[in-house]
């Protein structure tokens, strides 16, 4: 049982999923040890549970992404990043205007590479919170 902890899932309640074929229920999963509480979303018991019924488990924490961990800190390391690019595509175009000569368009380079930043960044950011929310 490597990267395991044993334990007791206790249900809270029950339901069919969204296609109606299997039973999910919810509860709190209980170490043996009692070093470990957790809420259990989506548990699948095979059968109908009621409330306040055990089940024995092994919880595997191997291979999932926790906030607070190094995978998270990287993640939202790039996400400040975008969030600087999207910021810095965004005050390219005040700058410009701010440099050119009066009466003189925006060149157009300048205003694809602004226009580049901002949505580049933004979707980067959508990414970042996308990763956080799935993993």
């Amino acid at each position: 049982m490597s990267g395991g902890t044993q334990g007791t899932i206790t249900v809270e309640r029950c339901g069919k999923d969204v296609i109606g074929d299997d039973v999910e229920c919810s509860g709190t999963f209980r170490s043996d040890d009692g070093r470990v509480r957790s809420d259990v979303e989506d548990f699948e018991p095979g059968e109908d549970a009621v409330r306040g019924e055990e089940f024995q488990v092994v919880g595997d924490d191997t291979g999932y992404f926790r906030h607070g961990s190094v995978t998270s800190f990287y993640v939202e390391a790039v996400k400040v990043w975008f969030v600087a690019v999207t910021m810095f595509g965004v005050a390219l175009f005040p700058l410009s205007a701010a440099f050119r000569r009066s009466g003189r368009p925006m060149r157009r380079g300048t205003f694809i590479t602004g226009l580049g930043l901002l949505f580049g960044g933004l979707l980067g950011c959508g990414v970042c919170v996308l990763v956080n929310a799935v993993l």
